[in-house]
């Protein structure tokens, strides 16, 4: 009879990201692994999306944070701060890397990939830029998410997603309202399906991000539920900006935007449209959150190999 091994998970979740959405996702997948159990210590203060942790089937949660009474250590962004006092080399680590910047020796998270840990990698850029730093084997395991099911009329022209990047989107709103456009511009934090509706109601999406990214999911989405999605590069997004799908990219500049917005406009009118979105429905797709954890639970099925 195979021994149950027990995976402690940490969270501080004071506002909803992405990067908790898939510290979220790999909770669930690591309860459909046989011989894990997942338990979590959370610590949550969020406005958005604030049930998001909660009473999840098949994961244990502990009022104190513990990770020494587990036999593995399941890691995340700033985890390794509350993981600092119970250090333990001897300890399996696994470690969801979600950002690029994970491999800039001038930031903060590049101190943590000296320790040994089986470091998981939400997207191939990420997996290079760490690769020649992390202490312990990287894989890039494709990122999944659960679509959407929006289903609305294109009544706007235009919506903005600006979460990241508040002055710049209320700067190209202005422009765009200016031009006589129909805009819904979010430019701080609101519920996952305020962005689903929004993107669904709109012609096109120009989402903004941060200069580099993970993994930037709202394209992805944009794709899936605007006639057009617009994103600037930000290194990870050009493993789905592919030519012949609804989607383009540019530079993350007020010119840059507005051009891309204006071609964009134009190109969702034409009769190639369709086939572009058809396309950008079969890239979307391909994001399958069962592939995601899958390949995740084939990693701790090989976790002491690896380790």
């Amino acid at each position: 009879m195979t021994q149950t091994r027990s995976i402690s998970f940490h969270r501080q979740y004071y506002a909803y990201t992405g990067g908790h959405q898939k510290v979220h996702d790999y909770l669930l997948h690591t309860t459909r692994a046989t011989g894990f159990a997942p338990d979590l210590f959370l610590d949550n203060k969020s406005a958005i999306n604030t049930q998001l942790f909660d009473n999840l089937p098949g994961v244990t949660y502990s009022q104190q944070y513990r990770p020494d009474n587990f036999d593995v250590a399941f890691l995340a962004g700033m985890d390794w701060q509350a993981y600092a006092p119970f250090f333990d080399p001897k300890q399996v680590k696994i470690n969801l890397i979600q950002h690029v910047r994970h491999g800039d020796p001038k930031h903060p998270l590049h101190q943590f990939l000296q320790h040994r840990a089986v470091r998981l990698c939400v997207s191939e850029a990420v997996k290079q830029a760490i690769e020649p730093y992390a202490n312990g084997p990287c894989i890039a395991i494709k990122m999944g998410y659960q679509m959407a099911e929006v289903k609305a009329r294109k009544t706007q022209d235009l919506y903005i997603l600006a979460t990241k990047q508040p002055q710049l989107g209320r700067d190209i709103c202005q422009w765009a309202q200016q031009k006589g456009l129909s805009v819904v511009l979010h430019d701080s934090p609101v519920e996952r399906r305020q962005v689903h509706q929004a993107m669904a109601e709109s012609r096109v999406t120009l989402t903004l991000p941060n200069k580099t990214e993970g993994f930037y999911l709202p394209g992805i989405e944009a794709m899936a539920l605007s006639d057009w999605a617009i994103v600037p590069d930000c290194i990870a997004s050009r493993e789905y900006t592919l030519k012949g799908a609804n989607i383009s990219s540019c530079e993350l500049s007020m010119q840059s935007c507005q051009q891309a917005v204006d071609q964009a406009l134009a190109e969702s009118g034409k009769w190639l449209a369709w086939l572009k979105q058809r396309r950008g429905r079969q890239i979307t797709s391909g994001y399958q959150l069962d592939a995601e954890g899958e390949h995740y639970r084939r990693v701790l099925k090989d976790l002491d190999a690896l380790y």
